[in-house]
């Protein structure tokens, strides 16, 4: 492909991801669905499970969606999920649907998980090996624009008007990317020759290296954290700090932002001093740092926390980055949609964790569990065979 056409798509990707990450954090994953449900009359347990129920959807197709960008065109499958997110968003606000969220958040899991393995897949695809830290940084960068903005401008919307008209907007915007998408990217998005294994096949192949299996893991343990930030720190700051919702906005959109400030950094770091060390260390202080909440008594204080776990975990990001390390070069997309598989199952079994702890000893201690848990990413990352992105898929075990 030439330089100036790869430069151009891996551009728009940059602008789905983007845009997209806006559209789903204003309602659906950012802090307004917690408080929405809360004002509807569901517990932390309720949400614990409506939480679950999304991931369970995500977790169960993942892997489908990219298996099928290896096999078929991505542009076509990215239209279908931001399609199925505007409708599935509209649906929300239907308060006679409240018995059937559970079902909704799955199916709504299931179809709009496409555009994370479609859009990390053509990214490694277009990647030089010598930059990828740096191009997969770019991926998250883009990601935590939309995380930053979204969460503030649905909190915003919900404060001014009301929690339905953040789902509105998230809808509006799905439309307009689904737009985009269909007038920027060409009818088949370049993508290598697909694997000769079926997709059972070829999961099969993924999970087989010890490697790939101990990156998968811990990928999981930092979707827990990334769920618990997500969805547990707004109840947590709303219902126990006394936080205003707009303040849960700029609180969530604050983490997001303190990685999008250190991204760059840990990007550069990651190709000059090696992505497991950096990512090492990253996920080392943020273990460390989710103890500080005990100390954090004020709203100023929890930001101030917040923001340096921010800080600490754009480094665990990096774990996308040695993705292509493990992974056939003709199944990037699959081996994106295992990973992304492993990540929907961290945010499974935190919700369902985290209800549990907050319910038994109390809502601090959630990030006690959390600490915990990403100290086990750190075992788990020490484990992964150092590599290079040079070294052949037969020689990474």
């Amino acid at each position: 492909m030439p330089m100036n056409r790869s430069s151009r798509l891996v551009g728009f990707t940059y602008v789905t991801l983007f845009v997209y990450s806006i559209a789903s954090s204003v309602s659906i994953t950012g802090p307004v669905m917690p408080l929405y449900v809360k004002s509807l009359g569901v517990s932390v347990i309720g949400w614990s499970v409506l939480v679950a129920a999304l991931a369970v959807g995500m977790f169960l197709s993942e892997w489908v969606w990219g298996s099928l960008g290896d096999r078929t065109d991505r542009r076509l499958l990215m239209l279908l999920s931001v399609l199925a997110l505007s409708g599935f968003s509209l649906l929300y606000t239907v308060h006679s649907l409240l018995p059937f969220f559970v079902v909704l958040q799955f199916a709504t899991g299931a179809l709009i998980v496409a555009i994370g393995p479609l859009t990390r897949s053509y990214i490694s695809d277009e990647s030089p090996g010598a930059s990828m830290g740096l191009y997969v940084s770019l991926w998250w960068m883009f990601f935590l624009l939309g995380r930053v903005v979204g969460p503030l401008l649905g909190a915003y919307i919900a404060q001014t008007w009301a929690f339905e008209y953040s789902f509105w907007a998230s809808s509006l915007i799905s439309v307009l990317l689904a737009v985009f998408i269909l007038v920027s990217f060409p009818r088949e998005m370049h993508r290598r020759q697909a694997p000769k294994p079926n997709m059972l096949g070829s999961l099969k192949l993924v999970l087989g290296r010890r490697s790939a299996r101990f990156l998968f893991l811990s990928a999981l343990c930092m979707f827990m954290e990334f769920s618990l930030i997500s969805s547990f720190l707004p109840l947590y700051a709303y219902g126990e700090i006394k936080m205003s919702t707009v303040a849960v906005g700029v609180l969530v959109s604050s983490v997001s932002g303190a990685q999008l400030v250190a991204m760059p950094l840990v990007g550069w770091l990651s190709d000059k001093f090696g992505r497991k060390r950096t990512a090492l260390v990253g996920c080392l202080a943020s273990s460390c740092l989710f103890l500080l909440y005990f100390a954090a008594g004020s709203g100023f204080q929890v930001l101030i926390v917040s923001i340096a776990i921010g800080l600490a975990f754009s480094g665990t990001a990096l774990l996308l980055a040695m993705v292509p390390d493990v992974t056939p070069a003709t199944m990037q997309a699959t081996t994106m949609g295992v990973y992304g598989s492993f990540e929907d199952l961290g945010s499974i079994t935190a919700p369902l964790l985290f209800g549990f702890v907050w319910s038994v000893f109390g809502p601090v201690y959630i990030f006690a569990a959390t600490s915990i848990i990403e100290f086990m990413a750190v075992l788990l990352i020490h484990g992964i065979k150092q590599t290079t992105g040079k070294k052949a898929w037969n020689e990474v075990r």
